[in-house]
């Protein structure tokens, strides 16, 4: 991760928060919280939390997450995994803009320690209505990644991809897909997302979803492919 920091040194400045005055937005957001706990023949405890804000500003969009997933079985771990993402985008025609984002996740179970990238490019906003949003980016970036066996770093150049959808069903429910792909010569990952949420009263909604995590190659002795399902109380603010 070192030798990404004076990119990450660079992107920071966009990912700042726009200058307050009386037109710009204050912060939007919505926390997650998912926790089970069994005890008896088995004893296992799972904690799926996410954090996600935004801000806009005149032409500006700045946005970050947090998500956290832990898991044990009779105290074992099975899920350990953090990611933090940030993204900033500046609106320079009606449909098309650029953006500058950082990505870096800890997944002790994905057979690598962390992989963290830088990125920038265009996205172009394809369609947007009262019923469906669709949005897609494209550019080039830089990745680093630790293989948890061997403590093999890898860096490399890398082009990225990412597509959102929103479908407003009604008032009450919302259904997304997102979609992430990072390509370089080692290794191509991809997540994707598909959720629905559903409100409940006021700020509070509860949401279920499933997500496929790949990377196209591992160290010896880890599966390519993690899927997770999740159930969850959303609040938003």
């Amino acid at each position: 991760m070192h030798k990404c920091i004076p990119v990450i040194s660079l992107l920071l400045p966009c990912l700042a928060i726009a200058e307050d005055d009386s037109k710009s937005r204050e912060w939007t957001g919505e926390g997650e919280l998912g926790f089970t706990s069994t005890s008896g023949n088995t004893n296992s405890d799972s904690l799926n939390a996410k954090l996600g804000i935004e801000k806009s500003h005149e032409k500006w969009t700045h946005k970050a997450r947090l998500e956290v997933l832990k898991a044990s079985t009779n105290d074992v771990n099975s899920a350990d995994r953090k990611v933090f993402t940030a993204r900033s985008e500046y609106m320079f025609a009606v449909k098309t803009y650029a953006f500058g984002a950082l990505r870096h996740e800890d997944d002790k179970f994905s057979g690598y320690d962390y992989q963290s990238s830088v990125s920038a490019g265009l996205g172009q906003q394809v369609f947007k209505t009262e019923t469906h949003t669709l949005d897609v980016s494209a550019g080039l970036g830089y990745r680093e990644k630790k293989a948890t066996t061997t403590s093999t770093k890898t860096s490399e150049g890398i082009v990225m991809g990412d597509l959102a959808y929103l479908y407003n069903i009604s008032e009450h429910a919302v259904f997304k897909e997102k979609l992430l792909v990072e390509s370089g010569s080692s290794n191509t990952y991809s997540e994707s997302e598909t959720s629905l949420k559903m409100k409940i009263n006021g700020n509070l909604a509860s949401k279920i979803a499933y997500t496929i995590k790949n990377n196209s190659t591992v160290p010896a002795g880890t599966q390519n492919t993690d899927k997770i399902t999740s159930i969850t109380l959303v609040y938003s603010f």
